[in-house]
Order: C-alpha cells, then structure tokens, then sequence
C-alpha cells in the first residue's frame, strides 16, 4: 500500500511538472527559431563568435534573487503593519505554504527565467552585429522625417522651452534610468505569476516578439545610432549639437548621466566589446515599446497602476528624444506597433487557449 501511495504522489508530481513545461512551449519554439536564425545571419558574416545564449546568465538569476528578496521583505512588512494577524507566524507559515510556495508557481518562474536569459542574449547578440548587416544609413532620413512631422522643428527644440531646465532633465534623466529596474521587476512580476496565465502568456510572447521583430529585424533595415550619433555617423553637419551643448551644459548645473551613457555605449560599440546591453540603435525605440508593454500588462491588472505605468511611458517618450538617444518617431513607431502586436498576440492567446499552470485545489 505504502509503494502504491508513493506511486501516486510521483505521478502527480510529474504530471504538474509536465503541465508547466507545456505552458512555455511557444516561448520555448520562439526562442529556439530565434536561436537558429541569428546563428544563421551570423554564419552568413562570419559572425558566429558573437552568438552568445549565456551573456546574461549570471546577471538575470542575480536580479531575479534580489527582486524576490525585496519582495519578501515588502510582503512580511506588509503582513506585520497592516494585516496584523493575532498570530503572525501561523499566518505567515499557511500563507507563505498556500500562496507561495506552490511548485507552479516556483517551477514557471525559474523555467521562465532560463528562457529569458537566454533570449536576451541572443538579442544582445544580434543587436551589436547591426552595423556590420546593414551600416547606420537612416539617421538623414528620420531626423529629416521627424521635422518634417513637427512642423519644420526637431521635436526636442519643440520641447525646450517646456523641459530645457538643469533640474528638470536630471528628473527626466532618473526616471529614464529607472526603466532597466522597472523591466526586471515587470519580468520577475510576470515570471513568478499564477494568477491570470492568459495576461502572463500574452506579456511574454508580446515581449519576445517584439523585441525580436522591432529591436532586431527592424532596426537593422532602418539602421540609425541616434541623434546624440548623429555626426559620427553621417558626416553631415550636426543639428544636434546645439541639445548636446544644452545637455553638457545642463550636467555642470545638475546630473546628467545619459551623457556618460552615451560615450559608455559608443566606445562599446567601437571596440566591439562584449559589454552587457551593447549595441547601438535607433528606431524603433524598443524603450519605448517595453514602456507602453508595461503600461498594457498593469492596466489589466489595475487601472490605477496601469495609469501610472502610462504615465511613466510617457516620460520615457519625451526622455528618449530630450537626452538625445532618439528620434521622435522611433518612439511613435514603437507605441503603435506594440500595441498592434499587444492586441494581435492577445487575438491568437484567447482563440487558441493559453495554456495554463494552476496548482491542484
């Protein structure tokens, strides 16, 4: 009998096991086609040393722990001063048993986490290889666009005499700063998820596609570095100048660490460094488009924080043409395709049920 129990138990086990590994299946595919094209266009160039699915294999489970950490601490706040339980280690033990530590919940995020660190690197891969694909040809043509669409004035001089303040572009440069920590805790948020598999599913997948799609694909058929590049690249006279002498002149009066980015990122780039996040490229903006994907996931969550990661949006828009990273329409190019892929990808998860991991009732 006691054999016959233990079969049991096992059985279900692997059962719940095999439930979660079929839940990632279409990220897995995804991220193994990516895989064997980016090795495909890199054996094309001779390029194949550069192909790395480890670049981010310490630093995603390292940010993953962290994130976790403070979750655990905000939570057992969270429990003490507002929950209050009469006894708090009771609570605590059957909450932390029933909520969290389910192995859906664990399986999912840890299998998610390899999956991402592995993408990631691929993309950090194929990023750094634009130049040699397609060479920065398309800077002329979007800032003359992006005149073009403001009425004859680069968008960031349009937006000078609201924002052009040494205080106000340090704010600007912080929160656009903040995005990296924003997108880990979106991620972790996601990965560790149990309760809407749909959303989680919908997120991820919007997510690689995009990033392959928008941060690959297209910015290497629209190859740009940027306006802050602008001259470097083009050989033209700089119409940038005068917002990198606003911003060089901004940081002796207040921070401003794009600047420091900027030349961080270029020398990168110029000693073909396997710098993490290295890579130089314009349009689209895939800081706007993970921007506009956050806000998309939170307001499916709550309206209110959903609200705020708009918000948020927003500033990154107006900071990745104020620090001179982009051009204005890269930015209105990523909104709207994100949210064409958000509202296509949701299509294809509801009409083809997302698969889900729920742990046992």
């Amino acid at each position: 009998m006691q054999a016959i129990t233990y079969h049991i138990k096992e059985t279900g086990y692997i059962a719940r096991f095999t439930s979660v590994l079929r839940a990632h299946i279409w990220l897995v595919a995804i991220v193994l086609l990516y895989l064997g094209a980016a090795y495909l266009v890199a054996r094309h160039y001779g390029l194949t040393q550069g192909i790395s699915v480890s670049l981010y294999g310490l630093v995603v489970p390292q940010m993953t722990a962290v994130y976790l950490l403070f979750f655990a601490l905000f939570y057992l706040s969270y429990v003490m001063v507002v929950i209050r339980p009469a006894r708090l280690i009771r609570h605590l033990v059957m909450d932390i048993q029933g909520q969290w530590l389910v192995a859906e919940r664990l399986l999912g995020g840890l299998i998610m986490v390899f999956i991402l660190q592995v993408f990631f690197s691929i993309f950090t891969s194929m990023k750094a290889m634009i130049p040699v694909v397609n060479p920065f040809s398309w800077d002329a043509t979007l800032a003359e666009w992006d005149r073009a669409l403001h009425g004859g004035v680069d968008p960031w001089a349009l937006m000078q005499p609201l924002i052009g303040y040494p205080l106000v572009t340090t704010v600007i440069n912080f929160l656009y700063q903040c995005w990296l920590f924003i997108l880990y805790g979106v991620l972790v948020w996601q990965a560790f998820a149990l309760s809407d598999q749909r959303l989680r599913m919908q997120f991820f997948l919007t997510l690689v596609v995009l990033w392959g799609l928008l941060g690959n694909v297209a910015a290497t058929l629209l190859s740009s570095a940027g306006p802050v590049y602008f001259g470097r690249v083009t050989g033209l006279e700089d119409p940038f100048q005068p917002l990198m002498s606003y911003l060089r002149a901004a940081s002796e009066v207040s921070p401003v660490w794009a600047l420091e980015v900027h030349d961080r990122l270029w020398s990168a780039y110029e000693a073909d460094s396997d710098q993490l996040g290295k890579g130089v490229s314009a349009m689209p903006s895939i800081h706007v488009a993970t921007s506009v994907l956050f806000a998309l996931t939170a307001w499916r969550v709550s309206r209110v924080l959903g609200a705020v990661l708009w918000g948020y949006a927003a500033v990154v828009m107006v900071g990745s043409v104020h620090l001179a990273w982009h051009y204005a329409l890269d930015g209105y190019v990523a909104a709207v395709l994100t949210c064409l892929l958000w509202l296509g990808v949701g299509w294809l998860t509801a009409r083809g049920g997302a698969p889900a991991i729920r742990p046992p009732s």
